[in-house]
């Protein structure tokens, strides 16, 4: 009877063996254990980059077997969502972001190696203690968009070279002729955002807001800015409504009316696949004192306790590799971020060219006030949102005076990061 049972004992480990080998083959496990769950991506806006993350996370699996689920959040909800994953326990493997909040700090895995090894452009990362905790996955300008057949039925020139570029004055009196001459609705519109606001302040000599002792403060040539971006907000040359309600200002300038629109690099691929009723151009963008863009992009991290760190770092590692990345890049029409990618954009390959231009030309602090600011973000004690962006929607609301504005906007950044 012992006999028995050690001969059906044997015969049942054998075949558990057999059965877990046999799993662990048609599940496409290479170089780490699963837990048998999806790893969830989170991130934003991949519907209208051409799905570039979706595609390429199946393609992963295809390739390892290993399941990723992407998951869109909603862009204003993102670090809201994750910060109460984390608090909770529970975050995701990684995620697409371009905001951080203190709770994250010492929970993202340190990505140094496998960027260096990528030959991504570490210095545009967030590192904190040396640990490249965030490192970029794509890259972002702001710019200038025209609405081409308005102007050429105004018959007004816009600048088609760098020798060309445009001031201000000469941009508002274009665009105010372009309204002047034909249906247009308005002269432009600009996204409810303080990354764009922040290039036109850059554009008029302002140095942004800036740690100077123990308190913020900025420059007067911010002022002369707010005060011009105040008045273009006269429901001519820009529609309030963008800044003070909601409207979409994407949707307003695909619907033909309004002759410019200020936005950003991310647009070429969807105004390629989806405007049809007119032409439009990626036009070089006015300055004032300096040329300026404003740089941003997207963020790629990982996050400690999500139980699947090392197929997470394995699938960044795949994800940065040369002919995946630059594979993602076509498809998400982005700018690259790693130093050897040969992207062959499939729309709009001048306008592309246009962006590079502007970011060569465009004055250093473009770049490095906006990682200062996403690095104080994640260290800080406490989370500063669009403190700029909302005391401005106050202001053009009639609530408050423009000295107000600037004042609080000081007072909200000393207190988040240095009080």
């Amino acid at each position: 009877m012992k006999k028995t049972f050690l001969l059906l004992f044997v015969l049942l480990s054998t075949i558990l063996v057999a059965c877990s080998g046999n799993n662990s083959e048609s599940n496409g496990e290479s170089g780490s254990e699963s837990n048998g769950e999806k790893m969830q991506f989170y991130v934003s806006g991949d519907t209208v980059e051409g799905s570039a993350l979706t595609k390429m996370s199946e393609k992963y699996t295809e390739e390892t077997g290993v399941e990723i689920e992407v998951v869109d959040v909603p862009y204003d909800d993102m670090v809201t969502k994750i910060t109460n994953m984390m608090r909770a326990e529970e975050p995701p493997a990684l995620a697409r972001v371009t905001g951080f909040n203190p709770a994250w700090n010492g929970k993202l895995m340190d990505l140094t190696e496998v960027a260096e090894q990528n030959n991504v452009m570490v210095d545009m990362g967030i590192t904190v203690e040396d640990k490249l905790v965030a490192p970029p996955l794509d890259l972002t300008a702001v710019g200038m968009f025209i609405n081409k057949s308005l102007f050429e039925e105004a018959g007004v020139s816009y600048p088609e070279s760098e020798e060309e570029v445009w001031t201000w004055e000469e941009f508002l009196n274009s665009i105010s002729t372009v309204v002047e001459e034909t249906d247009a609705q308005y002269g432009m519109v600009m996204d409810n955002s303080e990354h764009r606001l922040n290039a036109f302040l850059y554009q008029h000599g302002s140095k942004g807001f800036y740690p100077d002792g123990d308190e913020y403060t900025t420059n007067e040539e911010t002022e002369d800015a707010l005060q011009r971006f105040i008045d273009m907000n006269d429901n001519t040359i820009m529609p309030k409504a963008v800044w003070t309600a909601g409207e979409d200002a994407s949707s307003m300038f695909k619907s033909g009316r309004v002759a410019a629109y200020m936005s950003g690099s991310w647009q070429i691929t969807d105004f390629a696949s989806n405007i049809e009723d007119f032409e439009w151009e990626a036009v070089y963008m006015p300055y004032e004192d300096v040329r300026a863009t404003n740089l941003g992009g997207n963020y790629l991290v990982g996050f400690e306790g999500s139980g699947q760190e090392e197929q997470a770092r394995e699938f960044i590692d795949w994800l940065y590799q040369k002919e995946n990345y630059e594979e993602l890049a076509t498809y998400g029409g982005y700018l690259p971020v790693t130093e050897d990618a040969e992207v062959e954009y499939e729309l709009a390959q001048e306008a592309y060219q246009l962006y590079q231009d502007e970011i060569a030309a465009s004055d250093p602090i473009a770049s490095q006030q906006r990682n200062e600011l996403v690095v104080k973000q994640l260290i800080s004690q406490r989370s500063l949102g669009s403190s700029l962006a909302d005391e401005m929607i106050t202001t053009l609301n009639d609530e408050q005076s423009l000295d107000e504005a600037i004042e609080n906007v000081k007072v909200e950044m000393t207190e988040a990061y240095i009080d």
